[in-house]
């Protein structure tokens, strides 16, 4: 389906080519996309957080399987019901971005947003009944998205339009260096003592999170006027 949407655009008119100095080294661009960002103190922010935050998601996702079977004793032929709510958290998320960010501003929506996940995720641990738990893990899905499309849409208005490739992919190698430490991390506490401490140590760094995100990004947040959402991906 995907395949056949992508055939389906049309070419957009010719935009005049922007004159350049010359070609710098990849080396030279990522250098200039990282001090972007440094500068960004909101960026910069965010992105740290979008870290922190993958540390908990990868050793979430490293475990899940054992977790929903052993844990919340889902039968195997039921996993894939189970994958499926997931999803339309994840739909339901995507399609509730926009009237978040409208009614509370993007950036201060972003906090809300990391305290709807560690309430959704702190449930998701004390579940121990397949129902609850596709429930609070479909509203922790909902809330990646909308972290996600926020994210994305905020960077798409703050940085230049040049440098978006540059800031964007700074963004993600900082974004998505915890994932392995966090999937290797709840491999060998599952390993020792179960699945249960992961997702109980995860709900852990996203109180963390919440709680930092709330004392750095509440000033920043009243300047910032809400945007159509996009799409994008954390982790």
């Amino acid at each position: 389906m995907a395949a056949l949407l992508v055939l389906a655009l049309t070419a957009p008119a010719a935009v005049p080519a922007t004159p350049t100095t010359g070609r710098a080294s990849v080396w030279g661009d990522v250098v200039e996309g990282v001090r972007w960002l440094r500068a960004h103190r909101t960026m910069l922010r965010v992105t740290l957080l979008a870290a922190a935050s993958n540390l908990a998601i990868s050793g979430i996702m490293a475990v899940l399987v054992l977790y929903a079977l052993d844990v919340l004793r889902i039968p195997p032929a039921g996993y894939g019901l189970f994958a499926a709510s997931v999803i339309l958290g994840g739909v339901a998320g995507a399609l509730g971005s926009n009237r978040l960010a409208a009614r509370l501003g993007t950036v201060p929506a972003l906090g809300a947003v990391l305290a709807m996940q560690t309430v959704a995720l702190t449930g998701f641990a004390l579940a121990r009944h397949p129902v609850p738990g596709a429930f609070a893990l479909a509203v922790f899905a909902a809330g990646t998205v909308v972290w996600n499309s926020l994210w994305a849409s905020y960077g798409q208005r703050e940085v230049p339009s040049r440098l978006l490739g540059r800031v964007g992919a700074a963004q993600r190698m900082v974004g998505l260096l915890t994932a392995p430490v966090g999937a290797g991390l709840a491999g060998l506490v599952a390993a020792a003592h179960g699945t249960v401490p992961v997702v109980g140590a995860a709900a852990g760094v996203f109180a963390l999170v919440t709680v930092v995100a709330w004392r750095i990004l509440r000033p920043a947040g009243k300047s910032v006027q809400p945007f159509p959402p996009s799409r994008a991906s954390v982790g």
